[in-house]
Formats: structure tokens, sequence, C-alpha cells
């Protein structure tokens, strides 16, 4: 189970911690300073489990959280790794990021790895005489293919991914 904290920008009232969404409202109701004064406005952190890198990338807030915990709490494997792509390498909105979850599409490895299974599995070279294949510079390929924005070498959970497709 995953868990929060609300950081109330009040200096003078202490933060809470939370698990679900109906926890958090509770208790953000009822929140007061020290003096009384009901406090509204907080700073949601991450604390523990496995979709703090989704959480900081989507930029979760007090406006989104809901939608937080309705649709991304929950994300798993690729499709939590491709919906940190989007939101934090695309820019794609919250809102969009269900929707063009199958539009991505990875690789795991580098750039001249992806290359070279890509040409292997299509056969780019196949017609080119054996002694001409040789001066084929993957390097510059993958290279090329970086640059042209066709492939995104990304790093994700500590896992170095080629991310194309969008």
């Amino acid at each position: 189970m995953n868990k929060y904290h609300a950081i109330p920008f009040d200096i003078s009232a202490s933060g809470f911690f939370f698990t679900t969404y109906e926890d958090y409202q509770r208790q953000s109701a009822n929140h007061k300073n020290k003096y009384g004064f009901y406090v509204d406005e907080f700073e949601l952190e991450y604390i523990d489990g496995d979709n703090g890198e989704l959480f900081s990338a989507l930029g979760i807030n007090q406006a989104n959280l809901e939608q937080w915990f309705d649709d991304f709490e929950t994300l798993e494997g690729d499709e939590r790794h491709k919906a940190i792509y989007l939101a934090d390498y695309i820019g794609c909105p919250m809102a969009e990021i269900h929707d063009r979850l199958e539009d991505v599409s990875f690789y795991e490895g580098t750039a001249k790895e992806f290359a070279e299974t890509y040409i292997s599995d299509c056969g780019l070279l196949d017609d080119m005489p054996k002694n001409l294949q040789v001066y084929f510079d993957i390097d510059a390929y993958a290279r090329d293919l970086l640059l042209a924005g066709d492939i995104t070498e990304i790093v994700i959970a500590g896992t170095r991914y080629i991310a194309w497709g969008v």
C-alpha cells in the first residue's frame, strides 16, 4: 500500500499521513493550525510504495489527487513506465495518458542495441552484398534515429529503455 504525507503551507500546522483519497479528504477537511484556524492548502509528498516516480512525473497536487487514486495509483510494469514516459518526457496531459499508453513501445537497452535489432528484424541490409554490409555504421544510424526524434533513450526505475511510437 502506498503512503503519502500532506504538508500544510501554514507553518503553524502539522502535516498528516494518508493512504487513500477518502483518508486525505477526511483529515484535510478538519485540519487546523495551532491557533484553531482551518488549513486548506497542502503540498503532497509520496512517502512509500512502488509508484513514487509516477507520482512525481505527474506532478500530483490537491487538484489532481482524486484522479491519481482513480486512474494511476495501481499502474504497474510497462503501463507505469509508459505513463512516466508520456508525462515526464513527452509532457502529455494527465487526462490523455490512459488513451495514449498503447501508442508507446519500449525496447530495453541502448540506442545501438535497438538499431542492431531493428536492422536485423526488418532485414534492412539483406539486399546489400555481404562485403558492403560491414561498411554500414550502426552507431551513426542509432545516433540519427535519436537526433531525428524517431526514438528516445530514457531511464525509468534504473532501467534504460528506447521509446518510440508517440
